[in-house]
């Protein structure tokens, strides 16, 4: 059997084998890694062409899901090798010579430091994980935004005190359905982000509310950072991506797809507001429960 076959060749294929072994000779070949155009089913018939239509996305669907996680599976080897290489450095350092006490303790409170790090980062890629597994969260409850924005704040106290950063709390009572956990993960992430960006001594704020207009409760975070682009507003999502200036600052690129993820699955959506030194407006609508 020739290797491929000319639009003359499918447009003969009258019959239901003559297609099968047009489509056979094609996925018998088929490279996942770099799967070739589909071969032209040439015909009239309506089924034909919803076919062909058919097959030729779902290829094109394969080879772009090949392609993430390629690059998802890089990105992770890459983040997971940083801080073990920092593990290794340190403690082959240490154990060029025998050293004092207070230098082996700080140098082991260095390495817990990093290890706790890169748990966090496998925590938070595993709870992405189990985000994909469902559509939609179980075990939802009634809850209150407003007492979720207060636990998130004071969860951080310790990094806002440190930071000299006054925080402002514009928060009301907002209603919503879902997993309390998961919802107060979202706005601990936005809240540790804004702290992130804002300067020491600055501020940032948080906000709950009822947005009548819409029927949907409203949380938002504020920060007075140096803010997003919009072509970096567009990526912030994608797991593992930094901004250019933001290399140097402690984090993975994870905080911002996990609330993605957590507002999608709770049915809502996420509004951005930004620019080059404006600071960043993250705006979370849930539907109102």
């Amino acid at each position: 059997m020739d290797d491929e076959r000319t639009g003359e060749d499918l447009s003969s294929a009258g019959t239901g084998s003559d297609l099968a072994g047009i489509l056979a000779d094609y996925f018998e070949k088929f490279d996942i890694t770099h799967p070739g155009p589909l071969p032209p089913l040439e015909g009239e018939d309506p089924g034909l062409r919803r076919l062909e239509a058919a097959l030729s996305a779902s290829v094109e669907q394969l080879g772009q899901t090949f392609g993430d996680l390629r690059r998802y599976t890089s990105n992770v080897s890459h983040e997971l090798l940083n801080p073990l290489s920092v593990i290794k450095g340190k403690a082959e350092v240490t154990l060029l010579r025998p050293r004092s006490k207070e230098f082996y303790e700080k140098k082991l409170s260095e390495i817990l430091e990093h290890a706790n790090a890169m748990r966090n980062m496998i925590e938070a890629l595993l709870e992405l994980s189990r985000l994909d597994l469902g559509d939609r969260p179980s075990n939802v409850v009634l809850l209150d935004l407003e007492v979720i924005a207060e636990e998130a704040c004071q969860r951080l106290t310790l990094i806002f005190n440190r930071r000299g950063q006054q925080v402002e709390k514009e928060i009301h009572s907002a209603k919503a359905t879902g997993r309390s956990a998961l919802i107060l993960a979202l706005a601990t992430n936005l809240l540790d982000n804004a702290s992130k960006y804002s300067p020491p001594g600055g501020h940032l704020g948080i906000r709950t509310y009822q947005d009548e207009s819409t029927q949907e409760s409203i949380l938002e975070v504020w920060d007075t950072g140096p803010g997003m682009s919009e072509e970096e507003i567009r990526q912030c999502f994608n797991l593992f991506w930094r901004a250019d200036g933001s290399r140097h600052m402690p984090g993975y690129g994870i905080g911002l797809p996990l609330v993605y993820r957590i507002t999608q699955i709770h049915g809502g959506k996420i509004e951005m507001h930004s620019g080059k030194g404006e600071g960043l407006l993250f705006r979370v609508r849930f539907p109102e429960a």
